[in-house]
Formats: structure tokens, C-alpha cells, sequence
């Protein structure tokens, strides 16, 4: 019996640290060497030699040849479908959204809010060259994104405080805010108006602007972006861009507040 306890117990203890090994690659860089890994978990090389190997073998990661890092390998993306599946919102949101991406040829995109990031689970692109692109499971600072700061809003004070991190933020431009009480003033302006504005808080020439909707049957608020660039936003199809997400944001309320439907 006490054999099997220590089998058991010796295959959870590997079970855990492979799935820290996969859960760096989203905290910390897209491609990791061995020595990384070993460094940021703390884990001895040896040890890192064997995940690694196992997570390779099976698809987890990938190597590159030349390099010798590793990254995230195509198992992972076998996933995306069936937890997608798994979640109403995203398919009831499509059509939604696919409808304000034409109306205003830019890319409309839903997100949740995971920790401090933000964790893109729809994207739909506009009939544009210049638009902004982005990929299902991709991941950016909430503080200084128009998703994230439309979902920390959505949450009580402190909660929000906490998801956001400890200060200063990072900061990625001149206009990103840096500290809570600069953001918390946003956050108390975006319950007010019913909308969140990033304008070039996460990068240089990118604006983008947010609304919440709800989501039943998912961990919390879920909310829909519009992005563009810096030089196509006018105070004009600013407005024009808040009014297409409202109205979505309501269309999607409604159908997933329908008897049957959301939950």
C-alpha cells in the first residue's frame, strides 16, 4: 500500500511540474531555453532534461533544431477547439461580431479577463490591410488594454487591485498608466460611461476601445474591443465605434440571457 501511495505521489509531483514548465511559456517569454526554465522554476537540469523530453515526445513543446529552445508545440492548439466547445459565449458572440467587423471594416475581437492579462477567445478581422490581427489564446496586459481595463472594472475595487499587480505597471508608452490611483480613476470612468478607451496606452499608434457583456455559463464578465490605428480614429468614428459596440454588447446580452440559451 505504501508503494502505491509513493507511485502515486511521485506522478502527481511530475504532473505538477510539467504543468509549470507549460504555464511559463504564458508568464514569461514564447520561447524558453532548458537553462530558463530550470532558473525561473527553480528546477534542477536534470530534472528539466526529463519534462522537457516527455513534453517534446508527446507535442506539448517543440524544439527548435538550431536553437535548441523550446516553445509551445501544436498539441496545444488540439485543445482550443474542444474548450472553445465547451463555452456558449464565444459562438453566440461570433455572428455579432463578424456583423460589426463589416459595419466598421476594423477587427472586433472577446476577451475574459485571466489574472492580470487579458486572454483573447475570439477575433474577427475587417476587409483591411492596415487592421490590427491577433490570435484565440493570446494574452496581453490588462492595465493598459481597452479589454482589460473594461473587465477590471466590472470587479469590485480590491479584487481589481489585486488582478492588476503589484506597482508601478509596465509601461509600454508615455500614455500607459502606471499606478493604481491613475487607473482606478479610469476604471470609476469607465463604470460611468459604459466604455473603455486605450488610447495608445499598449502601443504607439494603436487605439482601441472596449465595452462588457455578459457571460452566464463562463467564470465571470467577458468583454468586445475594437481596435485601429491612431490615425483612423476621429472623434467622429470613435463614436461611431462606441455605438456598434454597444449595440453588439446588447445583442449579445440579450441572446444569452434567452431561456435556454446562455446557460
Amino acid at each position: 500500500m505504501r508503494k502505491q501511495v509513493s507511485i502515486n505521489e511521485s506522478s502527481v509531483g511530475t504532473l505538477a511540474r510539467g504543468l509549470d514548465v507549460l504555464e511559463l511559456f504564458a508568464s514569461a517569454a514564447p520561447e524558453l531555453s532548458q537553462k530558463e526554465i530550470s532558473q525561473a522554476l527553480r528546477l534542477p537540469m536534470p530534472t528539466v532534461h526529463r519534462l522537457v523530453a516527455l513534453l517534446t515526445e508527446r507535442g506539448w513543446l517543440d524544439r527548435d533544431p538550431a536553437s535548441r529552445r523550446v516553445r509551445l508545440g501544436l498539441q496545444m492548439t488540439r485543445l482550443v477547439p474542444a474548450l472553445l466547445g465547451g463555452m456558449r459565449l464565444p459562438e453566440l458572440a461570433r455572428p455579432h461580431l463578424l456583423r460589426l467587423a463589416s459595419e466598421v471594416h476594423e477587427t472586433a475581437n472577446l476577451a475574459v479577463l485571466e489574472g492580470g492579462e487579458v486572454v483573447y477567445l475570439l477575433s474577427e478581422s475587417a476587409d483591411r490591410v492596415l487592421t490590427s490581427h491577433v490570435t484565440v489564446g493570446m494574452r496581453l496586459p490588462a492595465h493598459c488594454t481597452a479589454l482589460g481595463k473594461c473587465l477590471l472594472a466590472q470587479l469590485p475595487e480590491e479584487v481589481a487591485r489585486a488582478a492588476a499587480g503589484p506597482e508601478p505597471y509596465a509601461r509600454r508608452t508615455k500614455h500607459t498608466l502606471i499606478t493604481w490611483r491613475r487607473l482606478a480613476a479610469n476604471l470609476a470612468d469607465i463604470r460611468e460611461t459604459g466604455f473603455a478607451l486605450s488610447d495608445e496606452e499598449y502601443e504607439v499608434g494603436l487605439v482601441s476601445i472596449a465595452v462588457a457583456v455578459d457571460w452566464l455559463d463562463g467564470p465571470g464578465t467577458a468583454a468586445i474591443n475594437v481596435s485601429l490605428p491612431a490615425t483612423r480614429s476621429t472623434p467622429e468614428s470613435r463614436r461611431r465605434l462606441i455605438r456598434g459596440l454597444l449595440e453588439a454588447g446588447h445583442a449579445i446580452d440579450r441572446e444569452m440571457n434567452e431561456p435556454g440559451v446562455g446557460r
